[in-house]
């Protein structure tokens, strides 16, 4: 069985999105929401379909992007876990 597993980049960029959201909304309700919608699609979708994502050998060796709501989300396929390692809203992640 596979498991989606998110780095403390990945989680930290996951925060930052929610606190940028928070500060634009001033609703927390609307931040956890975006941060819990993000989650789920970026699990239920690896999950069901993990080559979902194109290859993105840019970033390096098996590498892919999965993009949702113009994020980028970059992940590996590791054995049995698929690695979320990070995520960003421009075309350059913040490496």
């Amino acid at each position: 069985m596979r498991e989606v597993v998110f780095t403390n980049e990945a989680t930290d960029a996951l925060i930052a999105q929610a606190v940028y959201i928070f500060d634009q909304t001033k609703s927390m309700d609307i931040a956890d929401r975006y941060l819990d919608d993000m989650r789920d699609f970026i699990i239920s979708t690896l999950l069901s379909f993990p080559k979902a994502g194109r290859p993105a050998e840019e970033f390096g060796a098996g590498i892919r992007k999965l993009v949702y709501q113009g994020y980028t989300i970059l992940y590996k396929i590791q054995n049995q876990q698929i690695v979320i390692l990070t995520l960003f809203r421009e075309n350059i992640p913040n490496v």
